[in-house]
């Protein structure tokens, strides 16, 4: 029995020294991982470049959206500067002197191309820099909250690093991402729906694929805007550049839904959060639809409906049910929006009449993919 003391009196310093042994090595490996999570989370940041479009004389938005950019940490920024005036140009020329000249180039497109043509050239520009592997496409009033890139990064990272994987930041004014998270209905194209109505969406509502871990959280789409789209520069080698014929409006859609069609996914992250710093004209609360109020500019209401329906070609499987839910949209939408719709029509028929002109041959020109007749001067 006494000589059985020596080993008991030894073996709990063993077990002490085990565990205490056990537990440096632990800690040695959880440090390890962490430096090797922030390296590559430092990675995805320095290799992400912002490609920005700017228009008309927003420089003071455009200072706040570059400053929200490299404060969120990106490394690297595009800014087009699609067709302003002179006194305009030469100030966005001098910007790089604030933020850097090795960080940030600047493009100069002699007139406006429209929203296609500046983003073509700025994720074009972007996709250039030697650094780039990610794009983070933005409007010019799009500012970026600190953490917003970091969202994305470690999103991106739990979705296992695929270039496959894009995503988009959340815009807190844009009702579509109020819409998706508040609903978690899906954000995508129905077949045979006409700017995203259908009578089947009664019927059937898809809900959105959830993704959640560490914290974050994001939802699936089909498509995605331009403000805070995340994308593998690779993807332009497989679906090319923005199509510029489009010109504006919904150019965005075209070019993300190109990604899912290839098999991509695209993702919202709810965490990446941006600032719009301007409401979009759509958003103005009115008892009008917006196709309908004068003030409207013919031509952005032109592009808006002529787009919406060439993209939606794609989707339309049966041509009768298409039609009805046209017919739909229109008498549910717009006519008996509400009252002061109805009334509208019977007291300012000629303004109507202009403005449903303009929406039949928007809808016609977009049947036909006609990117030739401009919009009419109704």
């Amino acid at each position: 029995m006494w000589q059985c003391l020596p080993r008991l009196w030894f073996l709990p310093l063993g077990s002490l020294f085990r565990l205490t042994t056990y537990n440096g090595i632990s800690q040695r490996a959880d440090r390890c991982m962490h430096d090797t999570l922030e390296r590559n989370k430092q990675t995805v940041l320095q290799g992400t470049c912002a490609a920005i479009v700017t228009y008309g004389n927003r420089v003071p938005f455009l200072k706040q959206v570059l400053e929200g950019v490299f404060g969120a940490g990106a490394g690297s920024a595009v800014v087009v500067d699609n067709g302003t005036e002179k006194s305009v140009a030469a100030e966005i020329a001098r910007l790089p002197e604030i933020f850097g000249t090795d960080r940030l180039t600047i493009v100069r497109l002699p007139t406006n191309t429209g929203s296609a043509g500046g983003f073509h050239a700025a994720i074009q520009a972007a996709a250039a820099r030697e650094n780039t592997q990610h794009i983070w496409v933005l409007d010019d009033d799009n500012r970026p909250e600190p953490d917003s890139l970091n969202a994305l990064s470690k999103a991106w990272t739990g979705m296992g690093a695929n270039a496959q994987i894009c995503l988009s930041s959340f815009r807190e004014d844009k009702t579509t991402y109020k819409k998706l998270f508040k609903t978690c209905k899906y954000h995508g194209i129905t077949k045979n729906s006409f700017f995203g109505f259908s009578m089947q969406t009664l019927l059937r509502k898809q809900k959105a694929k959830v993704w959640q871990k560490d914290g974050l959280k994001c939802l699936q789409m089909q498509m995605s805007a331009y403000g805070g789209f995340w994308f593998h520069k690779s993807w332009i080698q497989k679906i090319g550049l923005p199509d510029m014929r489009l010109f504006l409006y919904f150019d965005d859609y075209d070019f993300t839904l190109r990604i899912t069609e290839t098999g991509g996914q695209i993702w919202a992250c709810q965490n990446s959060v941006l600032k719009d710093l301007e409401l979009s004209w759509q958003v103005n609360d009115s008892a009008l639809q917006h196709w309908l109020r004068e003030e409207e500019n013919f031509s952005r209401t032109y592009f808006s409906i002529r787009n919406r329906v060439y993209i939606e070609r794609k989707f339309v499987k049966n041509k009768y049910i298409y039609d009805a839910n046209i017919i739909l949209y229109f008498l549910s939408k717009i006519i008996f929006k509400n009252k002061q719709s109805i009334y509208y029509h019977f007291q300012h028929p000629h303004l109507v009449y202009r403005r449903w002109k303009l929406i039949v041959q928007a809808v016609k020109a977009g049947k036909a993919a006609d990117f030739q007749t401009p919009p009419p001067m109704v």
